[in-house]
């Protein structure tokens, strides 16, 4: 059973003089994994509101995409190769899910869309 991995972050790590820096803040918000089948798109359980960065790895071939429920993952979405890790924004609306918050748009409802490249 293939699989992917993972993980969703609030945002980047900061320095001692309050500078951001392209690493992960850990603790990671959620870590979970998506099952990956032949062909066929499967929806992850929704993406944190809180998220803003995830990080993905893979086992197996596959292409993947940040979606709204109901959507689906094709062969021409963004790939991964087996041991490939790739950190993506989580896209934000002004949509009735994403209220603004303070100024800030608050992220919509979405989820983790994979297919295998078989």
């Amino acid at each position: 059973m293939s699989k992917i991995y993972v993980s969703e972050f609030s945002g980047l790590a900061n320095t001692d003089q309050s500078d951001s820096v392209p690493i992960l803040a850990i603790p990671a918000l959620a870590e979970y994994t998506v099952i990956v089948s032949g062909g066929v798109s499967v929806s992850a359980q929704p993406i944190q509101a809180a998220t803003k960065f995830i990080e993905i790895s893979t086992d197996t071939t596959c292409s993947f995409v940040i979606g709204t429920a109901g959507g689906s993952a094709a062969l021409t979405n963004c790939r991964l190769n087996a041991n490939d890790r790739v950190i993506r924004r989580v896209p934000t609306s002004a949509g009735p899910v994403g209220q603004s918050q303070g100024g800030q748009l608050a992220p919509v409802a979405n989820f983790i869309l994979t297919t295998a490249n078989v």
